[in-house]
């Protein structure tokens, strides 16, 4: 498979990983560049890529790897502010964030919860296809998904309360 032909195939797939970016937690500022390494991973690891596995299946690797240095940025970034605001207090605070009740449901699970779910609801992805994007056992995969849509449902029934 020509270079090109690998790039052109993976921008099937844009909408799924702005999705998969979104619904785990990237914001909205966030969410190109997210796309853009998603994409120069690819054209660097391109190498790696068989033809004979599922081209979505490798670009969810991409992107895990992407979203987990997103977070370790974050963290970091986080850190520093919070290092600022001691040093500098503020009298102006924050405004909350107005989310989906989806957005916000899934912002309160775990990370390792938040990801299987992304990919098993969101994404359509089969459990097995799941547990080679996050290198876990088929078993694990659906134990996550299930004590993740449990913990949804105690969210949700939470909030109408």
């Amino acid at each position: 498979m020509q270079d090109c032909d690998l790039i052109d195939r993976a921008r099937e797939f844009q909408e799924n990983l702005l999705n998969f970016f979104r619904r785990q937690g990237v914001i909205d500022g966030d969410l190109e560049d997210c796309l853009q390494e998603t994409y120069v991973r690819l054209w660097k690891y391109r190498g790696e890529y068989r033809p004979s596995a599922k081209l979505s299946t490798f670009l969810f690797i991409l992107a895990r790897q992407v979203l987990i240095d997103s977070y370790r940025r974050r963290t970091n970034r986080r850190r520093r502010e919070a290092d600022w605001q001691e040093a500098r207090p503020s009298s102006v605070s924050p405004q909350p964030c107005v989310r989906t009740d989806v957005e916000w449901a899934m912002s309160r699970l775990s990370p390792p919860l938040r990801e299987t779910v992304e990919l098993a609801l969101f994404q359509d992805l089969p459990y097995k296809e799941i547990s080679r994007i996050l290198d876990i056992p088929v078993g694990t995969v659906k134990s996550r998904v299930s004590n993740a849509i449990r913990k949804l449902k105690e969210l949700f029934d939470e909030r109408r309360s």
